[in-house]
């Protein structure tokens, strides 16, 4: 079966079929090859390798409120500076006086005052020195005032004198009661915050 039949001699068809047979292997070969390329083309690539994660951090413990600060000190009375003023130089007679009590806090550090309305008092008196009217003579109420006072500050209390007289230790009757009114001429006014006490200051009452 395989001997070769013609008119050509042996060799010649052997040839032949030696070459067809290589043919065909070299394109057998090439598909393989082709089949290879496409494979290896076609399939996924190896992911690359992810770097290492540190380690988690421990948890840090929650942070502590920090603590309010302490309150200021209560003002000492060496700290303290007191003065009274009249609003005005001179009041025409029958009108209300406007008269003040100033405290001015002189040292270096914050503090606090009781400046209750019970620890206050603003006194009038003539020129020789006779009292004449107190804030303090005829109802007097707890105020329950403790202002805060920086470095430099300075807190006023303001009243309205009406010009009438005042005793000590006055009834409500005798509050209540008709009483003289303070002629034209020259007073002083002075302010008392508990063992404070400020130097006198002058003012008039015209006609």
């Amino acid at each position: 079966m395989l001997d070769p039949i013609g008119p050509l001699p042996r060799e010649v068809y052997w040839r032949r079929r030696a070459l067809a047979l290589g043919v065909i292997l070299l394109a057998v070969a090439a598909a393989v090859w082709a089949a290879a390329v496409l494979v290896g083309t076609t399939r996924a690539p190896h992911p690359a390798p992810q770097a290492a994660l540190p380690p988690p951090e421990p948890h840090a413990a929650p942070a502590r409120p920090a603590a309010p600060p302490p309150p200021p000190p209560p003002c000492a009375d060496q700290d303290l500076r007191i003065a009274a003023e009249p609003v005005r130089a001179n009041n025409p007679a029958g009108e209300p006086i406007a008269l003040r009590m100033v405290l001015t806090n002189a040292s270096s550090t914050a503090c606090v005052r009781d400046t209750d309305r019970m620890l206050r008092e603003i006194v009038v008196s003539t020129a020789d020195g006779t009292r004449y009217w107190s804030s303090s003579d005829c109802h007097v109420e707890s105020t329950n005032e403790k202002p805060l006072l920086a470095p430099g500050a300075s807190v006023r209390n303001e009243i309205r004198w009406t010009g009438v007289a005042s005793t000590r230790d006055a009834s409500p009757s005798q509050c209540a009661a008709e009483r003289d009114t303070a002629p034209a001429g020259d007073y002083v006014v002075g302010a008392r915050l508990d063992r404070l006490v400020s130097e006198p200051v002058p003012f008039r009452i015209t006609g």
